[in-house]
C-alpha cells in the first residue's frame, strides 16, 4: 500500500480529483424506495420494541448513509445538500416531537418525529442536488465586450498596447 493512501482516499471523498466527472443526482425512483424502506424499517423496528429501542435512530442513519453516498459520488451541490438535510432532519424531528400529543407511546412518538424529519431531510437533499450548476462565465478570446469603451470613452482601453 502507498505511503499516503489513506490521505488520498479521504481527499477524494471530500474533493474529487481534477477532471473527475460528477455523477448525476440519485434517481427519484431510488429516493422514493429509500424513503419507503426507511419508514418501513423504522416502524417495524419500533413495533418489535427490542430493548426499549425504537426505529428513529435507524431511520436517521439511513438518511445519513444516503448523504454520505451522495458526497462520495460527487453529485452537484453535495455539501450544501448534506448540511441542509442534517439541519432539517434535526429541526423537523425536534419540532414534531414537541407538537405530538402525549397520548402516544414514547417510542412511537420518537419514530413519528423521526419519520417527519427523514422525509423532509430527504426532500431537501434531493431538491438541492438537482439545482443547476453555476458555470463561471469565461469571455471568448478575441472578443471585446466593449466595456472599456462605455466606461472610459472611445479610444481608451485598460489593455496595454
Amino acid at each position: 500500500m502507498q505511503k499516503y493512501a489513506i490521505i488520498q482516499h479521504i481527499t477524494r471523498f471530500l474533493w474529487p480529483w481534477h477532471g473527475a466527472r460528477r455523477r448525476p443526482p440519485t434517481f427519484v425512483r431510488r429516493l422514493v424506495g429509500l424513503w419507503l424502506f426507511a419508514l418501513a424499517f423504522g416502524a417495524g423496528f419500533t413495533a418489535l420494541g427490542w430493548d426499549d429501542s425504537d426505529g428513529s435512530f435507524l431511520m436517521a442513519l439511513l438518511l445519513l448513509l444516503h448523504i454520505v453516498d451522495d458526497i462520495s459520488d460527487g453529485v452537484p451541490h453535495r455539501w450544501p445538500a448534506a448540511l441542509a438535510a442534517v439541519t432539517v432532519l434535526w429541526g423537523a424531528t425536534r419540532l414534531t416531537s414537541a407538537v405530538l400529543p402525549h397520548s402516544l407511546d414514547n417510542a412511537w412518538a420518537r419514530s413519528v418525529a423521526a419519520a417527519v424529519g427523514v422525509t423532509l431531510g430527504l426532500a431537501v437533499s434531493a431538491a438541492i442536488t438537482r439545482l443547476p450548476e453555476r458555470r463561471p462565465h469565461r469571455p471568448v478570446e478575441g472578443h471585446d465586450s466593449g466595456w472599456a469603451d462605455k466606461t472610459l470613452g472611445k479610444g481608451h482601453s485598460r489593455r496595454p498596447r
